[in-house]
């Protein structure tokens, strides 16, 4: 329950900073497509619950496998004593020793690993598709036939997994000289916290405005930027505090490989204080800085939010005009009805359209809403001529 946010892994950093770390994805575009792959919103709302819960198993299981490799290995530390490589290897290592002598389970295993990536990979490389034909292609050339986009489309498709696939090998670089598990999140931090952020100021606050949200998701990118590249540099130069739990190769039986020195008496208890004791004096920008990469996205996400109102207010005041009122249906109906309580109707009939009807985004409910429109113009129009002649 360490209410310090230079601790890396806490209660506060698994409940707060993970859902603030997992929720920007379902802002995605991604995530959309599959809320719109169901015909209802209902269906939408229950697919949303079903992850939601199925989310939180997954985490209390890697919890848990964590736990249990330490306490397999907190004597015998496979790193220390060259037996692998890297510490991503512990787990395959865990399995093969464990599962190895049950045909087919470690390659359940791999299967499971190689299917999972599969589908975010090509779900990712679906949606990244959709979004530069729909909004580039189709917005610079909007007399391009259905075929044309479609094979353009495909070619966006190959191209994006030849440079996802490249990529690969980049990231197995970095790893060598900064850890992935931070630079990860300055990225997930830096892109979709804003995004969250710019999400919540819409649904949640009918007077922010597209140019404070901008401002906000600006600044905040600059700031994450800032708060996670510190992180990064300041690791590698070897000035952050060193959280790492105690791990020994007393445990270790007499193998082939020659035990690193660095893995030789590592069994000296180490207390959570010891490193806050010894980076009691660091300054302030290195506290800053020392922030656990868990809390990146956090930074993200209420920057923006909170940015986000006061720089719309500061516009709201400058305008002469309200701008374009929000349509009643993209706001939080809970919280526009504590607006109406603190704020009053008249003030919210400036910002919020009560008389358009309901916002769908699909351009065919849309079409269909004309129709029905037209239609029932159409049959008062035969209704009052039948009754004239009559």
């Amino acid at each position: 329950m360490d209410v310090d946010l230079r601790t890396r892994h806490t209660f506060w950093t698994a409940t707060i900073g993970g859902i603030l770390l997992w929720l920007p994805l379902f802002t995605t575009q991604a995530q959309i497509q599959r809320y719109n792959s169901v015909p209802t919103l209902r269906q939408s709302r229950l697919t949303l619950l079903f992850n939601m819960c199925g989310l939180m198993l997954i985490i209390v299981l890697c919890s848990w496998i964590g736990l249990m490799l330490f306490a397999k290995y907190s004597t015998c530390d496979p790193v220390g004593a060259d037996i692998i490589k890297s510490p991503d290897q512990i787990l395959p290592l865990f399995v093969m020793e464990v599962l190895g002598k049950y045909p087919g389970l470690p390659g359940l295993l791999i299967a499971g690993l190689t299917s999972g990536s599969l589908s975010t990979i090509s779900s990712a490389l679906n949606s990244l598709t959709a979004i530069i034909t729909g909004d580039f292609v189709k917005h610079y050339r909007p007399d391009y036939s259905e075929e044309k986009l479609a094979v353009i489309s495909k070619i966006i498709s190959i191209v994006s997994g030849i440079i996802a696939f490249a990529l690969v090998f980049v990231v197995a670089e970095v790893n060598k000289t900064i850890q992935v598990a931070p630079f990860a999140t300055l990225f997930h931090g830096v892109l979709l916290g804003p995004i969250l952020g710019a999400f919540a100021l819409g649904i949640f606050f009918p007077f922010t405005n597209e140019l404070g949200t901008l401002l906000a998701v600006i600044v905040s990118v600059l700031l994450s930027t800032f708060v996670g590249l510190g992180n990064i540099f300041s690791g590698r130069a070897g000035l952050l505090p060193d959280q790492k739990l105690t791990l020994s190769t007393d445990g270790c039986l007499l193998t082939n490989h020659t035990i690193n020195d660095s893995g030789k008496n590592l069994f000296m208890p180490r207390y959570i204080g010891d490193w806050k004791e010894s980076h009691a004096n660091d300054s302030f920008f290195l506290k800053i800085w020392s922030i656990s990469f868990l809390w990146q996205p956090v930074i993200g996400v209420i920057s923006t939010f909170l940015l986000g109102i006061i720089f719309s207010g500061i516009v709201n005041i400058i305008r002469t005009n309200s701008g374009p009122k929000v349509n009643e249906s993209l706001l939080s109906t809970s919280l526009l009805q504590l607006w109406k309580i603190l704020l009053g109707q008249a003030y919210l009939d400036k910002w919020v359209d009560y008389d358009s009807p309901p916002f769908t985004g699909d351009p065919k409910a849309k079409l269909r809403r004309n129709n029905d429109m037209a239609n029932c113009k159409f049959k008062d129009n035969e209704q009052a001529f039948s009754v004239s002649v009559s």
